[in-house]
Parts: C-alpha cells; sequence; structure tokens
C-alpha cells in the first residue's frame, strides 16, 4: 500500500469514524450551544465575461450562506465544535469544520478534525457577521482560503483535515503571545498545473476554453478530506494581542507538496495587522506565495479543449502574492445595539503565472455601508469597481464575451445571527 493511501484512510478513519464516534458516546453527559448565521443578497456586475454556462451580468438573488455552529462541552477540558453549512442557494452543504479540542493546561490545547486552517487573520475569523463586509478580500479570495466565488464555490473558508497545537503565553503586562503549529493535508492538484480551473467563453464565434489563473483553487470537494500524495502540509502562525489597547499582529508560513507525486513545492508568507475598537477599524493582510511548476503545460489543451494559447500556458515556477486595508467608522450608535457603519477597502492580487494577460490580475476599491437594526440583523450594501491590469494585451475572445477593463459590482445584504 503506498504512502499517500496509508494517510488517506486514517484521514477518513478519522473523520468518519473516530470523531464521530467519540463524540457521540459521549454525548450523554455533554452540554451543547447552538448557534446560526445566515445572509442573502442580491448581487449585480458589469463588466464580467459572459460564460456559456452562466452570465455574471446577470442579477441574481442568492442566499449565499447559512450556517448552525455546533459546540459540546464534553468535560471541563474537551469541547466538540463543528459548523454545517448550506450555501449556493441551498445546493451545497458542507461541513466547514468539525474537531475536538482538549485543553491540556491553561496555555496548552490541541485541535484534531477538519478544522480551519489557521493562516493569516481574516480565515479564521470566516463568517461574515464577524467581518464589516461581505465580500471576501484577495488574500482570501484568490489566494488563501482559494474560494473563487461567484463562480462556484462550497463552503466559505479554507478547512482542511489536520492536527494543530496552540499555545501562548502572557508577556508580563505588555500583552498575549499566541502560537500555533498544524499539520493538514493541503492544497492540492490531480493535474500537472496547480491552478487549472477553466472556463468557456461565449464570445459569439469558438466558445475558447481558457484557464483564467483565479488563484490556488481547491477544485475537489473531497480534497479536504484526502490527500493527493503522501506529504503533509505544514502552517505555523504566532500572533500578538496587546493588552494597553485593540492590536493585535502575526505572521503566518504554509508549505507543502501539491503534486500527485510529491516533487512540486507551494509555500506562503503572510502577515495581519488588526485594531479593532469600538468606533473604528482597520484590517490589513500581505501574503505571497511562491509555486513551483514545470513549464510548457497547457492544462486546456491537455484536457483535449480549445483556447488562447496565450492565456493557458504555463512558463514554470512563478510568485503570486494580495494584500488589502480595511478602515471601517461607527459614528452613530443608539440603544439595544443598533449602529451605522461606514466601510472603506482597497485590495489588489497578482495571480499572472507570468502569462500574457489575466483577467484575475487587478485592484480593487470597496465602499459599503452597514445599519444594524438590532442586535441579531443587519443590513448591508457594498459596492466594488475593480480594474484589471494590463488590460491592453487582452484577447479578442475575452473582449468579445463583455470582458471590460473595468467591473463594478453591486450588492445589497441581509445578515442574521442567532
Amino acid at each position: 500500500m503506498k504512502t499517500k493511501d496509508i494517510g488517506n484512510y486514517l484521514t477518513r478513519a478519522m473523520l468518519y469514524l473516530i470523531l464521530p464516534g467519540m463524540v457521540g458516546g459521549l454525548l450523554a453527559q455533554s452540554s451543547i450551544r447552538i448557534s446560526g448565521y445566515g445572509n442573502t443578497h442580491l448581487m449585480d456586475h458589469d463588466g464580467t465575461p459572459n460564460f456559456t454556462d452562466r452570465e455574471l451580468d446577470k442579477s441574481f438573488i442568492q442566499l449565499r450562506e447559512f450556517s448552525l455552529f455546533f459546540d459540546m462541552a464534553i468535560t471541563d477540558a474537551i469541547i466538540a465544535s463543528t459548523e454545517l453549512e448550506a450555501s449556493n442557494n441551498g445546493n451545497d452543504y458542507t461541513a466547514n469544520y468539525a474537531y475536538v479540542d482538549i485543553q491540556a493546561t491553561d496555555n496548552l490545547s490541541f485541535r484534531v478534525g477538519k478544522l480551519l486552517v489557521p493562516f493569516l487573520s481574516y480565515n479564521e475569523n470566516k463568517p461574515n457577521f464577524k467581518q464589516n463586509l461581505m465580500s471576501q478580500p484577495f488574500t482570501a479570495w484568490n489566494l488563501a482560503p482559494v474560494v473563487p466565488v461567484p463562480v462556484e464555490f462550497h463552503g466559505i473558508g479554507w478547512s482542511d483535515a489536520g492536527a494543530m497545537v496552540n499555545w501562548n503565553t502572557f508577556i508580563e503586562d505588555v500583552g498575549l503571545l499566541d502560537v500555533k503549529l498544524a499539520v493538514i493535508n493541503g492544497l492540492g492538484s490531480e493535474s500537472n498545473v496547480l491552478d487549472d480551473n477553466a472556463v468557456q467563453l461565449n464570445d459569439g464565434a469558438g466558445l475558447p476554453y481558457v484557464r483564467p489563473r483565479d488563484g490556488l483553487i481547491q477544485n475537489d470537494e473531497a480534497s479536504e478530506l484526502i490527500d493527493n500524495n503522501g506529504n503533509k502540509a505544514t502552517v505555523v502562525k504566532i500572533s500578538f494581542k496587546t493588552l494597553a489597547f485593540p492590536m493585535d499582529a502575526g505572521l503566518s508560513w504554509y508549505r507543502g507538496k501539491w503534486d500527485n507525486n510529491d516533487s512540486k513545492n507551494l509555500e506562503m508568507l503572510g502577515g495581519h495587522f488588526n485594531w479593532l475598537s469600538r468606533n473604528w477599524t482597520f484590517k490589513g493582510e500581505y501574503v505571497v506565495a511562491a509555486v513551483e511548476q514545470d513549464a510548457g503545460l497547457d492544462p486546456v489543451a491537455a484536457a483535449g479543449l480549445s483556447g488562447p494559447s496565450s492565456i493557458n500556458t504555463t512558463v514554470g515556477n512563478y510568485n503570486m502574492s494580495a494584500y488589502y486595508a480595511e478602515a471601517s467608522a461607527t459614528p452613530f450608535h443608539w440603544d439595544n445595539n443598533r449602529y451605522l457603519k461606514f466601510v472603506a477597502r482597497y485590495d489588489a492580487v497578482d495571480t499572472n503565472d507570468k502569462a500574457v494577460f489575466n483577467p484575475f490580475d487587478r485592484s480593487r476599491i470597496t465602499v459599503g455601508l452597514e445599519w444594524q437594526l438590532g442586535k441579531n440583523t443587519r443590513l448591508r450594501y457594498e459596492y466594488q469597481r475593480s480594474t484589471i491590469n494590463d488590460f491592453d494585451k487582452a484577447p479578442a475572445p475575452y473582449k468579445k464575451a463583455g470582458g471590460n477593463e473595468t467591473i463594478e459590482m453591486h450588492m445589497p445584504s441581509l445578515i442574521f445571527s442567532f
């Protein structure tokens, strides 16, 4: 039996047999806390190309997420947690995470199961009722956690099967140092190209297939529970929270093999900074990814499809990067947890794989307004304007399909939690 097959069987056994059995056997003596969150929105784009199977410029109303959170205190030191999520108008169902926490000491804990990957800050605070904007920043869209919304998605957040150890300590009266080390399956691809997503453009003529290079795509939903090779990825996150003021900053690092043959590395390094006060916040992240990849590969042609080679063929190893800076101000507060908040964010991403043209190599400005009607209900509106870099190099099929240099988006949302 191959090493990677043994790892796959052990991972499946842990998630499907050991973890449910442990929770089920101790359920009688546990206390359960149930909470939930949901959001629905109207999304309206202008400037996106038409695909043969979908038109993103056509407005649509979508139940984006409905999540139930279950936290079970099995003992004083053991807690089992899971999130069950329905998304994409209820067409996709997934357990975004399902893990057991074991508190060994006051400063040391262990987590095992399917967990939110401890990389940067946004991903570990995934639910959008904890965020200022409904749309995810490029660090969480095109890189980690690599969810290609709104084209297609299952689950919001980068989760994976594995184990994590968490150690923290107070440094006198200065703040809290927190260190997380996780071993997970890691990102992977069954093809010879990591970012092998392909779409078919409706340009009214040849209907070409292209590889948009929209980031480090985790294409297969099952790949979160199994590994495509025998290598396990390593994630380290070190953060520091001050006591005198509401600041949180830290560094994150990821390394693993992504290909079937255990020969190609993927390494990511990033940092985050948060200042979260009652009346205003500032958030920022930066991440760079180094991908090892053979040159000359064309996953579109290899699949027997046709498309402009200038935006399909890889030229070998490449780097991707993304960052965002976001600020919010809440100048108006009323009784019963009501408020009015203004939000602005700027982010940029470079995922071009040294290609002649890539529509996901862009910068973006987002502004938003949020009105909290009550403790658990919010109305939110946001406007986006994205600008594609090097649009003068865009091939004719992309332009004929309706792709513009600037893409605008309007999105009103209703958000609720309980």
